[in-house]
C-alpha cells in the first residue's frame, strides 16, 4: 500500500485533502517520509510545507499525496526551538508547551480510516538558515473505530512561512479567547459568510 494515510488537526488535514489537485511536487525539496505498523502497514513519502499561527503559537507540518496526509502540530511558547516535543492527545498538546499532536488520514475501500497521536515525541533540529528538520515516533489510536498503529517517521528542509488559513488574527487589548472563539463560531453559522 503506497497511499499512506485527530480532532481538530484531523479535521483541518481533510479539509486540505479536499482542496488538494493530487499531484506530486517532485521528489527533491522539503520532505516528510513516515512508516507506520498496527492496525494497518505501510510507508508515506511526499512533499511538505509548515505554516506558523503566531497568535495560536504553533507551527503546522503538513505532508500531502492524493488522499493520504500526514499532519504535525508543535506547539511552543512563542518561539520555536530545536529540541523534543511531547506527543499528546490534541486536546492537550496546546495547553502543556513544548507539545506536538499527530494526525493521520487515508482513503480506504470502503471509509476514511483517521488516527490521531497518543504518545511519542518529536526530535526537532533547526538548521543555521532557520530551516526545520527532525524525527518523530509516535502511538496512535483510530478515530472511529478499533485499532492503533506505531509511526516512525521525519521531516527535512521546511521553511516556515505565516500560516495562509486557519490561524486567528490578534486579539484587540483587553479580548478574551472564549471571546474570540464565541465570535468565530457565530461567524460561521452566518450564511455566505467566508
Amino acid at each position: 500500500m503506497r497511499a499512506v494515510p485527530g480532532g481538530a488537526l484531523l479535521a483541518c488535514l481533510g479539509a486540505v485533502l479536499a482542496c488538494a489537485d493530487g499531484g506530486e511536487v517532485g521528489l527533491t525539496g522539503p520532505r516528510l517520509t513516515v512508516r507506520w505498523t498496527g492496525a494497518d502497514t505501510a510507508a508515506f513519502d511526499a512533499a511538505a510545507t509548515a505554516e506558523r499561527c503566531d497568535t495560536l503559537h504553533v507551527v503546522v507540518i503538513r505532508a500531502i499525496s492524493g488522499d493520504t496526509g500526514v499532519g504535525l502540530a508543535l506547539y511552543d511558547s512563542g518561539t520555536l526551538r530545536a529540541g523534543t516535543y511531547p506527543i499528546r492527545p490534541p486536546e492537550k498538546a496546546d495547553s502543556a508547551v513544548p507539545a506536538a499532536a499527530l494526525g493521520l488520514r487515508w482513503f480506504a475501500k470502503t471509509a476514511v480510516q483517521g488516527f490521531q497521536g497518543d504518545s511519542g515525541q518529536v526530535s526537532l533540529r533547526r538548521s543555521g538558515s532557520g530551516a526545520l528538520s527532525g524525527t518523530f515516533t509516535a502511538k496512535a489510536h483510530a478515530i472511529s473505530g478499533a485499532g492503533g498503529l506505531r509511526l516512525t517517521g521525519s521531516f527535512d528542509g521546511l521553511r516556515v512561512k505565516p500560516a495562509a488559513l486557519g490561524c486567528l488574527p490578534p486579539a484587540p487589548a483587553g479580548d478574551s479567547a472564549a471571546a474570540r472563539d464565541s465570535t468565530a463560531q457565530s461567524r460561521d453559522r452566518q450564511p455566505g459568510v467566508d
